[in-house]
C-alpha cells in the first residue's frame, strides 16, 4: 500500500508542461475547442474508451483518461470520466465530464471531470498542467455548456495566464478568471469569463481548465471533493483577444529574436527555411509597422526608425500564419 500511495501521489501532482497547437484571434476557436475530433484509445481487450484530440500529443485541451491505464497492481485501472457525447451545442460532438471515484485499497480519491490544459503523463508518473502561450494576453474565455449536478455540487470554468519566476524559482499570476455554477443547466448556456490582469511581466504559460465538481484541487488530488455523478457537457471553447491579435499555440516554426530590447538591427533565428517567409511588424495597438523577407533561418531586420515601445510580430509564409511573438525596441 506504501507503494501505491506513493505512486498515486506522485501521477496527481500538477506540475507545468509545455506542448503545442494552433492559431488563435479575436473570437475564434481553441484548437479542437468544437470536440469534433475525437481518438480511440484500447488499454486491454476489456477497457477502451474515446479521448479529445487526433492522437495522446496532438492536442490543446485534454482529459485525465489515461488514468484508465494504471495497472491492477497499482490500484488501477483508473475511472474514464470524459467521453464523447452527441448532445452537443453545434457540429456533432461535444464533451461529456462526469465525476467518479477512483479506489485505492482504504484510500478513495474523488476525480472531477476535468477538460482542458491538464493531462496525465503516464512515462513521467504525474500530471501535466498549462501550455505554453508566450506573450498571449486574452481579454475573455468563452464557451457553452450544461449541468446536471449530484447533491448541490457545482462545476466550473478556470483560465490563469502566469510566468515562470527565476527569482523565487514559482510561477507569478499575471492573469486570472474564474465563472462557478451552483445550479443545473438543462439548456446549453454561454459562459463568459473575463480575464482580470492584476501581475506584471510577460505571460509564458496558459492554464484552462473545465470541471463537472467545483471542489478540484490543482494542486493536490487527495484535496478535491464533490459528488460521483456530477456531469457537465462543454462545446464551443473560444478565447477573445483585444485588437484582433493574434496567437499560434502551436507553432511550427521556432522563432528567436534578439537582442531583446533591440536598438537598431533585430536578429531572427528561424527553426528550418520558411519558403516566401514574411516577418509582419505590429505596433501594439495592431497597426502594421513593416513587413520583411525571411526565407532562411538567420535573418535580420531595421528597427532603428521604429520609436520606443512594444511591437508583436507574425512569421507568414503565403497566408499560413506559421508563428507569433513580440519584441521591444529601446534607445
Amino acid at each position: 500500500m506504501k507503494h501505491l500511495l506513493t505512486f498515486v501521489l506522485l501521477a496527481l501532482a500538477m506540475n507545468s508542461a509545455f506542448s503545442q497547437s494552433n492559431i488563435l484571434k479575436e473570437n475564434v476557436q481553441i484548437p479542437n475547442g468544437d470536440f469534433e475530433n475525437w481518438y480511440h484509445v484500447v488499454v486491454n481487450p476489456t477497457l477502451e474508451y474515446d479521448d479529445i484530440g487526433t492522437g495522446p500529443t496532438d492536442n490543446w485541451t485534454a482529459t485525465l483518461n489515461s488514468l484508465a491505464a494504471v495497472p491492477p497492481i497499482a490500484g488501477g485501472p483508473g475511472p474514464v470520466t470524459v467521453f464523447k457525447s452527441t448532445d452537443k451545442y453545434a457540429g456533432n460532438y461535444a464533451a461529456k465530464a462526469v465525476s467518479a471515484n477512483f479506489p485505492l485499497g482504504p484510500v478513495t480519491i474523488f476525480i472531477p471531470g476535468m477538460i482542458g490544459t491538464a493531462q496525465m503523463d503516464m512515462v513521467g508518473v504525474r500530471a501535466l498542467l498549462g501550455k505554453p502561450c508566450a506573450d498571449c494576453k486574452p481579454s475573455h474565455f468563452k464557451g457553452y455548456y450544461k449541468f446536471e449536478p449530484v447533491n448541490g455540487d457545482s462545476c466550473a470554468a478556470v483560465i490563469l495566464l502566469s510566468k515562470w519566476n527565476t527569482v523565487t524559482k514559482k510561477r507569478d499570476t499575471i492573469g486570472y478568471g474564474k465563472m462557478v455554477q451552483h445550479n443545473a443547466v438543462s439548456t446549453y448556456t454561454q459562459f463568459d469569463i473575463t480575464v482580470n490582469y492584476t501581475g506584471s511581466g510577460t505571460v509564458d504559460t496558459m492554464t484552462m481548465l473545465v470541471v463537472s465538481s467545483g471542489g478540484f484541487n490543482v494542486v493536490n488530488f487527495l484535496g478535491s471533493v464533490g459528488q460521483v455523478g456530477s456531469t457537465m457537457y462543454v462545446d464551443n471553447l473560444t478565447l477573445d483577444y483585444p485588437s484582433g491579435i493574434q496567437q499560434v499555440l502551436m507553432p511550427e516554426v521556432a522563432v528567436s529574436v534578439y537582442p531583446n530590447p533591440a536598438s537598431d538591427i533585430l536578429h531572427i533565428d528561424l527553426s528550418k527555411e520558411v519558403k516566401a517567409g514574411s516577418f509582419e511588424v505590429y505596433t501594439s495597438s495592431g497597426k502594421l509597422a513593416g513587413s520583411y523577407s525571411v526565407s532562411q533561418k538567420s535573418n535580420t531586420i531595421p528597427v532603428y526608425s521604429l520609436v520606443n515601445g512594444l511591437y508583436y510580430f507574425r512569421l507568414v509564409s503565403g497566408t499560413e500564419l506559421l508563428n507569433t511573438g513580440s519584441f521591444v525596441v529601446n534607445r
